[in-house]
């Protein structure tokens, strides 16, 4: 099985697909572990893994009944599942001219029985594969077949969550810090106004600087919200704090 067998026509695209979930190199997750656990029993089967495919390697995410992290990409049979997308099964390695002298095979391990189903993402990118591995050879059934491709967009579902959180992060953080440089720049207007004595335009500069930073925060608070992070009221008193003006003290 040459190389370039293991190369789909989109590489480029597709490893900057894996890079933008960032998922490479993490630690242990309970979730995707749970996953491999789960197809293991159902298909009654040693080994289960959720692999990501690499430039050069292979990386397990979650790897239940085998110690391995990684292989080399031209050792895996998830590199030729990825090149496809619909399910890749080998029934019988030792015999199937796909897999007959892949060292995985004719090792130790004496893998026979393969199975995985892509991991494709919204865009249509094979970022991996969720696999179910025997050591005996088997057949699978259409209920089968279907039960692997469920499992594996769970675990698609998993990815693109966490991938939408972070850059729902990400957007905070970029608006808090624009919300920090306009307050900054507009209070040190303000300053340079009124020690030149324009004190109409230090006032005018304040009241800039107040409408940009209540736009920008009832933006984050707003986004807070929809996420369940503020309860019943919250967003309405807190953005009354925002544009009420201060009390006078009490004499």
């Amino acid at each position: 099985m040459g190389r370039v067998e293991l190369i789909p026509a989109d590489e480029e695209e597709r490893i900057a697909a894996v890079n933008r979930y960032e998922v490479l190199d993490t630690p242990p997750d309970g979730a995707f572990d749970r996953i491999t656990s789960l197809a293991a029993r159902l298909f009654d089967v040693p080994i289960s893994i959720v692999s990501i495919v690499d430039r050069d390697r292979i990386w397990f995410k979650s790897h239940h009944g085998v110690e391995l992290q990684e292989i080399g990409r031209d050792l895996g049979l998830c590199a030729s599942a990825v090149c496809h997308h619909g399910p890749w099964l080998v029934t019988d390695a030792k015999v199937d001219v796909r897999t007959i002298d892949n060292p995985l095979v004719a090792g130790e391990l004496g893998l026979r029985f393969y199975f995985g189903v892509p991991l494709t993402t919204s865009d249509g990118f094979n970022l991996g594969t969720l696999n179910v591995i025997d050591v005996e050879p088997r057949e699978v059934t259409e209920a089968e077949v279907a039960t692997l491709q469920d499992l594996a967009a769970i675990v698609v579902s998993e990815l693109e969550v966490r991938l939408a959180a972070r850059r729902t992060l990400e957007d905070r953080r970029r608006r808090a810090l624009e919300l920090n440089d306009e307050v900054v720049q507009g209070l040190a207007f303000a300053k340079l106004a009124v020690e030149s004595g324009r004190s109409d335009q230090a006032r005018e500069a304040i009241t800039d600087t107040l409408h940009t930073a209540q736009s920008i925060v009832g933006e984050l608070l707003e986004s807070a919200g929809r996420e369940g992070q503020l309860g019943p009221g919250d967003l309405v008193r807190s953005s009354g704090a925002l544009v009420s003006p201060p009390r006078s003290p009490s004499r």
